[in-house]
């Protein structure tokens, strides 16, 4: 009979400690900043297909905000793939070098919402399409808690290019 009082009293002891475990639970974490971006709509993919230009961007990045005056010309070649994915091929020059970077942007659960996955998962990035038109695109990128935002201009070719026209301001 003792042993079945202990087993009755420790069985509450453990539902007891179970909830106040519950109780102090961390709160859901807060909404990213990169979440409360609106993301073009209707956007069509093939809108953002060809060469793009970078013609500024805005960071809270330290190393960006200290280096940016010594970004060199940047060219984006978008594809669109299967109708849901991008091919970006980004052409830039650093160090007297040509880089090509080529990069897979997959689609996220919303529209106009994509995906870069890295290497390691802390070096994933989300991709928001903030607004685009004939000619140009406003790009916006979370990793971690940082984010940048990009904006190019397209062309035919870079004498036609005149995003930053006078006559358009």
């Amino acid at each position: 009979m003792a042993a079945l009082r202990t087993l009755l009293l420790l069985g509450l002891l453990l539902t007891a400690r179970g909830q106040r475990a519950a109780q102090r639970r961390r709160p859901p974490s807060p909404q990213s900043a990169l979440e409360k971006v609106v993301a073009q709509e209707p956007l069509s993919l093939h809108q953002l297909s060809g060469k793009w230009f970078l013609v500024g961007m805005a960071s809270r990045c330290r190393y960006l905000a200290e280096h940016s005056h010594q970004l060199e010309a940047t060219t984006v070649t978008v594809t669109v793939l299967d109708g849901q994915s991008l091919a970006i091929s980004t052409f830039r020059k650093l160090d007297r070098m040509c880089w090509e970077i080529r990069q897979h942007y997959l689609p996220a659960l919303a529209p106009g919402h994509f995906l870069l996955n890295g290497h390691r998962k802390s070096s994933k990035v989300d991709v928001v399409v903030g607004e685009a038109d004939p000619s140009f695109i406003i790009l916006y990128y979370q990793k971690g808690h940082s984010i940048s935002v990009k904006l190019y201009g397209f062309c035919d070719s870079a004498d036609e290019f005149h995003i930053l026209d006078e006559t358009k301001l």
